[in-house]
């Protein structure tokens, strides 16, 4: 195969017009300019203990095996940024006139609170601590009550620098910009492509900041005077104001190349598909700078920057200090986590040890909530009924999701956070969405339900389930302002609240008449602004009634507002984002004893991708729920899925008494076929799955089968991977092609349809080299992108691209989180996606040296599912896989969907182990 032709941009001189080479630059030095090379801690700290974010981010490990640069024969930084020449970088790091477009719409919270009750009965808010964090005597790589604020303001504050120096690898510089109106007094509307937009590189939502500064060209094209204003610059140095200076003085114009003007424009429209931004830009009249002759270009030109809008962080940063005060309230308890026995070794204790709801009080609640402990447990002294005396709304649930639902609504477990476990396809928010109508139907004290997903589709596809059974009256799906109505479906409109053709906070009588409000974790500081939390509501309406009876006796029972929290796909949102919607629910610190506890429910799997952090290392990537199941209670309860690596033991007679588990275990998959599952479901969840999919063998004709014909092939590919010489971007020419090969073949035979096929690449450049590659054959409806953008999502058949097959750079991948080897929750989201068949190309050397792609291999070389010579696969069976070779050497046909576990099976009936059968 000939060398494909290099897709690299050429770098041209502004000045002269002439390509420059490629210049030659110290080996992995700066790591695409913003991301350290080690896997440690996102920070460091000075001598004085206090934050030093910048240091350790521009450290990185130099000792890299390097590329040589075919041009100059020295080494290459394969991460560097690509080379933009000083006459244009420089314009964004020069001061100019700021001329700012006022935001497209706001929130007057002032107003809104002022308009049901007023500030004056309002508790004042703790202010977060000052910056920078002081961090000296913060436990690195733990959380606990008593520097809980400290810890996560000094990870966001790290997170934001990283997100700024992501940021700034995304400028353009001297981009065509178009003018679509102008209004010839005050604003103008433009449209520019962003590259990246499309995968969230940068990502960007309607109403942030876009920075433009427009560029000023000669007759030729070229920028203007650049060259002499830079000689000048170095000859004689600089003022404070980074002009060329003399004698104290300024010699001559800023920078001659651009207006001297920065636009602070904001978004109007988002079209990622398109990659096409149209942004509202105040003060620019669409006036072009270039008066020196017809020789200018068609379109303005501009420098464009993408800074972080930190408002975006600042609901985080300020919920902080609110959680902070409550967990000093309850007294800095010794963390259960390093001091309580295990729970193996406590059970001789349990039947004596009280109910903790007898020593429960409220400012308790928000410790048991972050730091769940076995005092926070109930008891479980018999064995469960046989059977559930209520009905469901859907019928379809299956028995663990009926035993999740039974055990939140009979609250019986204690008061601590109930957690489901959900791998791929098993039901996670059909069981949330069952558990809030129980609630709201079939108990008299759950009045009203905050639900919550940390992404706007996720929540929009909680409000369409919820829709089938509630009204608009009942259900308000809560958006920020700034969203766009384009994004939301025309099922989820009727439940939002809008005024003025904007997404609006409801008026107070209103929004406290909804049972369920469904929002994101973020847009839930809607609610922390408006002041309606539990705690903000019960001192109003506390102080209100002691303002109009003061000689009354305060009530012995007090009720809230809010009385559950439901985080659906929880695993996706890093802590301090969780904490939103908690804070909204928590019981107010000191009031009278609570009629009922609010409940808090989460959902999600944490061997899924946690939340998208800028910063690889972050431990913010370390949700509040994998965080929670981390802990003793949930992690060494004899229940417990994956407890020394086995499923979860048969509950008998004898293991009682048992603290009832805050947690269920979802086991049963309606997406894939039993081989697709097979290796994940013994890599990551003890061998617990059971397929119950149907339809999955919709491809057993298919010629490219091997083996035992399953629907799972590994395609061993010895090609190379290429670097682009953009910005370190990897691709890899022949795997692009066996994938595509793969996609028309299926859709040729008339098995799939084209949006059935997926192709996925943990390489943004890879991605690119697919598409254009697809699109080649005519494959405009098969779905191509980054393995990360395809979480929570489903495909019939999934052809997954590893790339990489240089071994050198596969720790530098891991540091930065590219890639997908050694990285085992990227892996169990790629392979999971598969409803019906599964490809994977990849070179066959580098992922042996992963383990779980070992064990792939492994599964794959032992059945014939290969298209090169099967190796030794030995390693121990899974168990889907005894099942499947069982089904091979059966000839009685089994009823139920091919391999999948027959109710007679061990696996499906332990889960049912411990309830009583009349």
């Amino acid at each position: 195969m000939s060398k494909p032709r290099s897709r690299a941009i050429p770098i041209v001189d502004p000045e002269s017009g002439q390509r420059l080479p490629v210049p030659a630059v110290p080996a992995l030095r700066h790591l695409n300019g913003n991301r350290s090379g080690s896997s440690s801690a996102a920070t460091s700290t000075s001598s004085d203990g206090k934050t030093n974010i910048k240091a350790e981010m521009s450290s990185s490990d130099e000792s890299e095996e390097p590329i040589v640069s075919e041009g100059t024969g020295k080494p290459l930084d394969v991460y560097a940024r690509p080379f933009v020449p000083e006459a244009l970088t420089i314009i964004n790091r020069l001061d100019g006139r700021n001329i700012d477009t006022p935001q497209i719409v706001q929130l007057d919270f002032i107003a809104h609170i002022c308009g049901y009750i007023g500030t004056k009965f309002l508790p004042s808010i703790p202010r977060p601590i000052d910056a920078p964090i002081d961090v000296s005597q913060i436990p690195r790589d733990s959380v606990v009550p008593s520097h809980y604020e400290r810890y996560f303001r000094h990870h966001l504050e790290a997170e934001i620098y990283s997100q700024q120096q992501e940021n700034e690898s995304y400028s353009l510089y001297g981009h065509n910009v178009a003018i679509e109106s102008s209004n010839d007094t005050q604003s103008a509307t433009l449209s520019l492509l962003i590259p990246g937009l499309r995968e969230n590189s940068p990502y960007i939502e309607e109403d942030d900041i876009v920075q433009l500064r427009q560029l000023c060209y000669d007759y030729a094209g070229r920028v203007l005077g650049m060259e002499n204003w830079l000689a000048l610059r170095k000859r004689h140095g600089t003022n404070s104001h980074g002009l060329p200076a003399l004698g104290g003085r300024s010699i001559g114009p800023p920078a001659p190349g651009w207006t001297g003007l920065v636009y602070n424009a904001r978004v109007l429209g988002v079209q990622r598909k398109e990659e096409k931004l149209l942004l509202k830009v105040a003060g620019f009249l669409g006036q072009n700078p270039l008066n020196f002759g017809a020789q200018r270009p068609q379109q303005p030109k501009f420098n464009v920057q993408f800074p972080v809008p930190l408002l975006r962080y600042l609901p985080m940063q300020q919920v902080l200090p609110v959680i902070q005060a409550a967990l000093k309230e309850a007294g800095f308890r010794v963390d259960a986590h390093q001091k309580l026995p295990q729970s193996a070794n406590a059970s001789s204790n349990r039947a004596t040890r009280p109910s903790s709801s007898a020593q429960f009080r409220n400012h308790h609640w928000l410790q048991s909530m972050l730091f769940p402990s076995e005092e926070n447990s109930e008891l479980q002294r018999r064995l469960n009924p046989a059977s559930f005396n209520r009905p469901f709304f859907d019928e379809e649930l299956n028995w663990e999701q009926k035993k999740a639902i039974e055990s939140i609504c009979t609250q019986n477990y204690g008061t601590l956070p109930f957690l489901i476990s959900g791998p791929p396809g098993t039901g996670k928010t059909k069981s949330l969405v069952e558990t809030a109508l129980q609630l709201i139907t079939n108990d008299n004290h759950i009045l009203h339900i905050l639900f919550c997903a940390p992404s706007d589709p996720a929540a929009d596809t909680i409000v369409q389930r919820l829709s089938t059974h509630l009204g608009p009256t009942d259900v308000l799906r809560l958006n920020r302002p700034s969203r766009t109505f384009a994004e939301v479906s025309e099922a989820v409109l009727p439940f939002c609240y809008v005024s003025n053709d904007r997404f609006h906070l409801p008026p107070f009588e209103i929004l406290m008449s909804y049972r369920i409000v469904v929002t994101t974790c973020r847009d839930a500081s809607l609610l922390m602004y408006s002041r309606m939390t539990n705690s903000d509501v019960y001192v109003v309406e506390n102080s209100l009634r002691k303002a109009i009876h003061p000689h009354e006796t305060q009530p012995l029972q007090v009720s809230l507002h809010w009385n559950a929290l439901i985080i659906d796909e929880a695993a996706q949102a890093i802590e301090p984002e969780a904490l939103i919607p908690l804070s909204v629910v928590a019981p107010p610190l000191n009031s009278a004893q609570l009629i009922v506890k609010p409940l808090f429910v989460m959902a999600g799997d944490e061997h899924q991708l946690g939340p998208r952090t800028s910063l690889p290392s972050s431990p913010l990537k370390n949700s509040l729920f994998a965080r929670l199941f981390k802990r003793p209670v949930y992690a060494d309860h004899p229940l417990a899925r994956g407890k020394a690596g086995k499923a979860p033991p048969a509950l008998n007679s004898s293991m009682l008494p048992i603290l009832r588990p805050a947690f269920t275990n979802l086991i049963r998959n309606y997406r894939s076929h039993p081989a697709i599952l097979a290796v994940p479901s013994a890599l990551f969840y003890a061998d617990t799955l059971d397929p119950n999919a149907v339809d999955t063998d919709r491809l057993a004709e298919w010629s490219q089968w091997r083996g035992m014909r399953w629907p799972v092939l590994f395609h061993n590919n010895d090609s190379e991977d290429e670097l682009e010489q953009d910005g370190g971007g990897w691709y890899n020419v022949g795997e692009a092609q066996a994938a595509c090969f793969y996609a028309n073949n299926l859709v040729q035979t008339g098995l799939v349809e084209q949006k059935e096929v997926c192709i996925m690449s943990p390489f943004k450049s890879q991605v690119k080299c697919l598409r254009k590659t697809v699109r080649e054959k005519q494959l405009w409806n098969v779905d191509v992108g980054p393995t990360e953008a395809f979480q929570g999502l489903e495909r019939g058949v999934v052809i997954l691209c590893t790339t990489r097959s240089k071994q050198r750079f596969v720790e530098k991948d891991k540091a930065l989180d590219w890639g997908i080897i050694g990285m085992p929750n990227k892996m169990n989201v790629a392979i999971t996606r598969a409803k019906f068949g599964l490809i994977v190309i990849g070179k066959r050397k580098i992922l042996y040296e992963d383990p779980n792609w070992k064990a792939f291999l492994g599964f794959c070389d032992r059945n014939g599912l290969v298209t090169d010579v099967a190796q030794d696969g030995g390693q121990e069976l899974t168990r889907l896989e005894k099942v499947l070779l069982t089904k091979g050497e059966d000839s009685v046909e089994d009823p139920r969907v091919l391999g999948a576990v027959s109710r007679g099976n061990d696996m499906w009936t332990s889960s049912m182990a411990g309830y009583e059968y009349e």
